[in-house]
């Protein structure tokens, strides 16, 4: 059975959680990753050849990182909203606009604004994808407000004052595959009634995807955009979850599967439904000890501390895995 997946959320009913906080250098290589835009439209942040910052479309996914309020993207030039239309692009030349990421990992301008304007993109290159401007754009015809968030990170945690980490890892057996939470051990429900609507609460995204395999268990595959869950393969997830309100209570991990259909060509893969339904199989999520970062490997990855269920999962659905309380300001792998 073969999948390829990655649709995991942790929603806050209202909190999420901890191991102690790992810290990075300022100085260390910068830690990259990709804006997904959230609403309608929504999906990948892709960049232009001209560095317009685009959602959907055919140019590649964009890979940013930010340093001291500056936002660069993966060519090194400036990420900024251009002072006479508004648009959010990362052009060569172009003036520094200062960005931050907010405890939800929103990317905010101005400190406090998170929601963005999605407007049909026009002209030559026109491919039914989406330009991006902030709310002082004139004339909004056709467009729609969005937010962005942050994910697919490089590293284990951004080490933002306000947030904590957590990782969450899906290794399989043969009829399953699981993933993993580390944390201090939290009361844990699999049957408690949350939302897996993930629009509407609080979220967050994994921060960083590492796939592990017992094929080859002394390689490091480092951080991915994609889940890959076999019998031979498990992913670990990192999760940068806030100290703060609403994540002062209780967390569900959500695992939402859209058909095929409702998502980007090649979003992901999935094979092995007859297997799974004949035999009992599915995903088998844990929590896990400790946490994972880029080189984590099959040989070092966190031992399992609680699993929580095996998930029999089939295209068309969201399923809550289990709820918990976790401790606040620390880190945490599902």
């Amino acid at each position: 059975m073969k999948y390829s997946l990655s649709f995991l959320a942790l929603a806050a009913a209202t909190n999420a959680a901890v191991l102690p906080r790992q810290i990075f250098s300022r100085q260390a290589t910068p830690c990259t990753f990709s804006l997904i835009a959230i609403g309608d439209p929504k999906g990948s942040v892709v960049e232009t050849t001209i560095g317009e910052n685009r959602i959907g479309g055919s140019y590649p996914q964009g890979v940013y990182s930010i340093d001291a309020k500056r936002l660069t993207d993966a060519e090194g030039h400036n990420c900024s909203i251009s002072s006479t239309t508004a648009q959010f692009q990362c052009k060569q030349g172009s003036a520094v606009t200062l960005f931050t990421l907010g405890n939800n990992g929103n990317l905010l301008y101005n400190d406090t604004n998170a929601n963005w304007l999605a407007c049909p993109a026009t002209g030559p290159g026109e491919d039914g994808s989406f330009n991006i401007f902030t709310q002082a754009k004139t004339n909004t015809t056709g467009c729609e407000t969005i937010q962005i968030l942050t994910g697919g990170f490089s590293c284990a945690a951004l080490g933002r004052p306000t947030s904590t980490s957590t990782s969450s890892v899906a290794p399989a057996t043969s009829t399953a595959t699981s993933a993993t939470v580390a944390a201090t051990t939290p009361a844990i429900s699999t049957t408690a009634s949350c939302p897996t609507d993930i629009a509407s609460g609080p979220f967050q995204y994994p921060h960083l995807i590492v796939p592990v395999s017992s094929e080859s268990p002394d390689h490091a595959f480092g951080n991915q955009f994609t889940a890959h869950i076999t019998p031979q393969n498990a992913t670990i997830f990192n999760f940068d979850i806030p100290s703060t309100s609403p994540y002062t209570g209780t967390c569900a991990l959500l695992f939402l599967f859209p058909v095929a259909s409702a998502t980007q060509a090649g979003s992901y893969n999935f094979t092995g439904i007859e297997e799974e339904t004949e035999e009992n199989g599915g995903i088998d999520f844990a929590l896990l000890s400790g946490i994972a970062n880029a080189n984590t490997t099959f040989h070092t990855q966190p031992a399992v501390r609680t699993d929580l269920k095996t998930v029999q999962i089939l295209p068309g659905n969201a399923y809550t895995v289990a709820t918990f309380t976790c401790p606040t300001g620390q880190d945490a792998q599902l």
